[in-house]
């Protein structure tokens, strides 16, 4: 995810001390509030120019289904098993920018926002058999007399996946549209925010089905770079985990 610069806001005021520096943290359950007065948009300055290929708008307090539009993408939000809100967009544009504008078109009067992420994406390609688990952080002890006592934690979710073999030049060619295995793995290192989006193509249509995108997409960080593990000759499979952070 490239670095923010600047973010400007307009249709309302900031309500948070933090004046949207919260956006960018990596942390979407601290939010900054705004009081809508109108219109409601975030505009981000970027560091470098990018295709920006998904936007997540994560940690809102607005209700499921309002519309958001993004670097000409229009999606809706969604409210996820564990309560939290989000808003997916998958823009198809291909010209590099610097400023991406985040409209939520919503009657809410103060408005939580708990990161605005905007990624490039490329298709890596994963095998069948992958796996989501959801991850509980809730601490139990049990008492002498047997009791538990629970101090609610929160949830999130372990992806872990098999890539798909590919020949050499996708593990370390640049045969990825100029990246590859190698150089995804070195720009996610240290833990870099970024997202896996493993499902989004309908059963049936094969199309591409943003509320199934949006469902399935986790933001967080690799705890597995991916691996390249030679099959034969010149081609490689390989394998990643990714863990979730909530909102």
């Amino acid at each position: 995810m490239p670095a923010a610069v600047t973010v400007a806001l307009a249709g309302g005021t900031w309500l948070s001390s933090d004046q949207g520096a919260a956006l960018f943290d990596g942390k979407p359950r601290r939010a900054s509030r705004v009081r809508r007065t109108g219109a409601l948009s975030v505009t981000v300055t970027l560091a470098q120019a990018v295709v920006p290929g998904i936007v997540a708008v994560l940690g809102l307090n607005v209700p499921a289904g309002v519309a958001v539009r993004a670097a000409g993408a229009v999606g809706t939000t969604t409210r996820l098993p564990d309560g939290s809100v989000c808003a997916w967009l998958f823009p198809q544009g291909s010209v590099p920018v610097t400023t991406v504008s985040v409209e939520i078109d919503t009657t809410v009067t103060n408005v939580d926002i708990g990161e605005i992420a905007i990624f490039q994406a490329v298709d890596v390609g994963i095998s069948d058999g992958w796996g989501v688990a959801t991850i509980d952080t809730s601490a139990h002890t049990r008492t002498k007399g047997g009791q538990v006592n629970t101090v609610p934690g929160a949830l999130y979710r372990r992806l872990t996946c098999n890539l798909s073999g590919r020949a050499t030049d996708v593990v370390r060619g640049g045969g990825l549209n100029g990246t590859d295995w190698e150089t995804i793995g070195a720009a996610l290192a240290g833990r870099r925010r970024s997202c896996v989006v493993p499902q989004y193509r309908d059963m049936g249509t094969k199309a591409f089905d943003p509320l199934l995108a949006a469902r399935s997409a986790l933001y967080g960080y690799p705890t597995q770079l991916p691996t390249a593990e030679n099959i034969s000759r010149q081609y490689f499979s390989g394998y990643l985990e990714f863990e979730e952070i909530p909102a």
